[in-house]
């Protein structure tokens, strides 16, 4: 695959290059931990929009960072943030910020294929689900976080489960005491695949390339369809910002 293009973003919170028909998203820590820097966010939503209007474009690679500490700074950040009343609005902010990365990911024109390993929060899950295949390396967990914070699942997440498993298997998973490894993840259908760490990217490029080889009309359209029973994410993003709202305080 010959390099066309790249973007260089912002260094520590996302990077953007485009190879060919596939265009290569890789998230940063910092894009979590620091949302408040509203400029960067807008920046990141306009790449989605420039993605999903490219007609070169035909699958995107979302990748997060390999490099992440997991979800402990984020328990540390949302710990402090809760603490001081006049720093809850961060996590106002941050909930804000991905809910519209998520709604523009699942109404992207493009596939998306969606890579990450380690300790995943229920924000990376849902950035996730709102993909159309997940890959995850066989060291995966997905954290419940906001049973250690005594919040709520936030980004989708509980909407995107209870479509994909159905509401009764959706509650049991949400409500259990145990994070959720690789292994479950691929039984219950929430990844497509699991690989070594060390084969995470290549798998994701050469998934991205399968499906690029076939019609974009078909695919896109077939999203389309597919995506035609979420179409109520939007009010459902705004009422669990009302929800998450409340839990905080």
């Amino acid at each position: 695959m010959k390099e066309k293009e790249t973007v260089l973003q912002k260094p520590g919170y996302y990077s953007f290059k485009r190879c060919d028909d596939i265009a290569i998203l890789r998230l940063g820590e910092k894009l979590l931990l620091e949302t408040t820097d509203l400029s960067v966010s807008k920046r990141l939503l306009d790449v989605l929009d420039d993605v999903s209007q490219n007609e070169k474009i035909k699958v995107l690679v979302i990748i997060n960072c390999s490099e992440k500490s997991g979800c402990k700074n984020y328990i540390d950040f949302c710990r402090r943030a809760i603490a001081d009343e006049f720093d809850r609005k961060s996590i106002h902010i941050m909930s804000n910020v991905f809910d519209q990365i998520i709604l523009k990911i699942a109404d992207l024109k493009k596939l998306a294929v969606h890579a990450d390993s380690g300790e995943i929060i229920s924000l990376s899950l849902s950035v996730g689900l709102a993909c159309d295949y997940r890959i995850v390396t066989d060291d995966t967990i997905y954290k419940k976080t906001y049973f250690d914070l005594g919040l709520l699942p936030n980004g989708g997440g509980v909407f995107f489960l209870c479509k994909m498993l159905g509401c009764n298997t959706a509650r049991k998973i949400l409500m259990a005491g145990e994070d959720i490894d690789s292994k479950m993840a691929l039984e219950l259908g929430i990844v497509d695949k699991v690989v070594p760490h060390n084969e995470l990217e290549q798998t994701a490029i050469q998934v991205a390339q399968q499906f690029a080889e076939r019609p974009i009309r078909s695919l896109s359209g077939i999203k389309r369809l597919i995506n035609y029973s979420m179409k109520d994410l939007k009010n459902y993003l705004s009422f669990e910002s009302q929800e998450l709202f409340k839990a905080i305080g």
